[in-house]
Formats: C-alpha cells, structure tokens, sequence
C-alpha cells in the first residue's frame, strides 16, 4: 500500500536526496554544529538545486562602499526599453549562511518574469556580525540604490524591498527603520516566507514540522544572530513587535503550509491590514520553508512562483 506523505513525492524525492548526502557527510548533532560548518553543508545542499540560467539577464556585480567596509550587490538588468521598477533583495539562511549566489536563481527568476532590475545585497552574517550589522547594511545600500540604479535602466523613484526568510526580516525591520524616520524609500515590500518574532509558541512553530526547517534551527539561528536574548524584543529585530505600522508601503506576503514561520507571517499580515495598509497574503498548502529553492525541481513550487512573480509584477507597477 502507498504512504500518503502531506507533501507531493518530488518534493519529498528531493528532500530526502539532501538529507541522506548530509549523513553521508557526517553532518554532526543541530547542537554540535558551528557556523562555519552549517556554510559548507548548506553549499553541499544547494548543489541538488536547478539553476535559473536566463540568459537575457544581463549581471553586474559591484562593491558599495560603508563606513569600514564594503557590501556585496549583485544586479540583474533585464533586456527592455523602458525604465524599470527596482527589487532589492535580500537571501535567505538564517542570518548565518547563504550568499548573492545562493539567491541568483530566484534574482534571475524575478528580473525575467516580474521584468524588473533586481539589486541583490551580500550582507554581513552572524555570528562573526551580530544584530544589527546585516540590518546597517541593507539600510547601507537603500541609500545608494535611488542616486545608482539608472545606471542599469533603474526607475529611482519606483524602488521597492524584499527577501526570503531571514532576508525578509531584514527587509521588513528596513521598512520599518526608515519609516519611523518619515522616510518613504520604497514602493512596496515582498516577504516571502518570512521570520518576524523571536518568539517560538505560535501553533506552527508547536506544530513538529520537521520539513527543511524545524522550531531547534529557527532556535540555533536566532541565537547566532543576537548577542543577547533579549534583543529578540527589539522591533528592528522583531517587526511583528514594532508598534506603528501606519503609513508603511503595500505588502505582498507569502507563507506556506509546512513552515514553523507561517503563523507570525500571517499574523503580520493582519497588523498592516488593520493599520489599512494594502496587503496581499498569498498561501501554499503542501509547501515548505526555502521553496523557492526548489524551482526546475518541484512542481507545486513552479506553479506557485509563477503565482508570486504575476502578483510581484503587477505591483511594482500600478497602485494597489
């Protein structure tokens, strides 16, 4: 008799070829496992990933110069005539791992088919950078981005900001930061999937799930990316904790089934609903944590990137 399993067999397929090369690389106890070490098994997952080649996508990589150091960006021009909307983007991985490469593919995906110029940010990582270091750094390049982006067929005036996972944090505390200083830098903010409280008693995150991500690696990140507990009540560290929400830009938020993050996105959603500002909450039963990942490998994760990338476009350039 066939095991119904709650997520589709290629995804499971997948996730089971990640897991059994971990234990053939002796990937040691959630407990025992330093940063260094999580950057190289997370590379040795990302190999079972499909590449979005793109090929008119023109890439330049560039270095922003910060107050003692550089930030990374990537940017993705796609081949058009007019003057595009602008996406700065920033990876997942916890705070920790992941990189401009690790989110190159869905960089491409979305210069392509939401036909917009893409700035992907490499900020620092915990916990050689604890909070807010990543944070300065996207603040870092939201300053550069409006005098730079015509450079590459950039609209300066239509900039928008998101991320996936701990990137999505970090675009919504970024949001948030310049909005409490009067500041109205971008358009719209994208949060796919995101971390949002530094609180782990939702029913999602007691739910078990033991799909990609789990309630102990939300923990072992969390606790990389502060130098200190109680930094997870800082609103810049916590958006779901800020307590304005007026006046912020449209949202577009996604959140999965199988994800111990889903609940706090929800529940962030409904904050900007009540604070009456336009958000569309887009939901996927049967997917988990990191699925954009999985594009040119799972089918349930195409046909809901193809959803995002319609809803994606169709923002960055009407009101909402």
């Amino acid at each position: 008799m066939k095991t119904h399993h709650p997520i589709d067999d290629d995804m499971k397929q997948l996730l089971e070829t990640i897991r059994a090369r971990m234990l053939e690389l002796n990937h040691p106890a959630l407990t025992d496992l330093s940063a260094v070490q999580s950057r190289y098994f997370y590379k040795e997952a990302r190999t079972f990933f499909q590449a979005c080649e793109m090929k008119d996508i023109t890439v330049y990589n560039k270095m922003i110069k910060s107050a003692d150091h550089t930030i990374p960006v990537r940017i993705y021009q796609p081949q058009s005539e007019e003057i595009l909307p602008v996406l700065l983007f920033m990876h997942g991985g916890g705070w920790v791992f992941g990189d401009i490469d690790s989110a190159d593919s869905i960089c491409r995906y979305f210069a392509r088919h939401a036909n917009c110029l893409v700035v992907s940010v490499g900020y620092r990582l915990a916990p050689e950078h604890h909070f807010p270091a990543a944070l300065m750094d996207v603040l870092a390049v939201a300053e550069w981005a409006p005098q730079n982006v015509m450079k590459w067929n950039g609209n300066p005036e239509h900039i928008s900001i998101g991320g996936e996972s701990s990137g999505a944090n970090l675009a919504a505390a970024a949001v948030h930061w310049l909005n409490e200083q009067g500041k109205q830098v971008f358009e719209m903010q994208l949060l796919i999937t995101p971390v949002l409280n530094h609180n782990f008693e939702t029913e999602s995150y007691q739910s078990g799930y033991s799909f990609n991500l789990t309630k102990e690696k939300m923990e072992w990140f969390w606790n990389h990316y502060l130098s200190e507990p109680e930094q997870g009540l800082n609103p810049y560290a916590s958006p779901l904790l800020a307590e304005i929400f007026e006046n912020m830009p449209k949202a577009l938020i996604v959140t999965v089934e199988y994800d111990p993050l889903r609940d706090e996105g929800m529940q962030y959603a409904e904050k900007l609903a009540v604070a009456n500002i336009p958000v569309s909450h887009l939901h996927y039963g049967r997917l988990v944590h990191s699925f954009p990942n999985m594009i040119g490998r799972v089918n349930r994760t195409d046909l809901a990137m193809i959803d995002i990338t319609k809803q994606l476009q169709g923002m960055l350039r009407k009101n909402f």
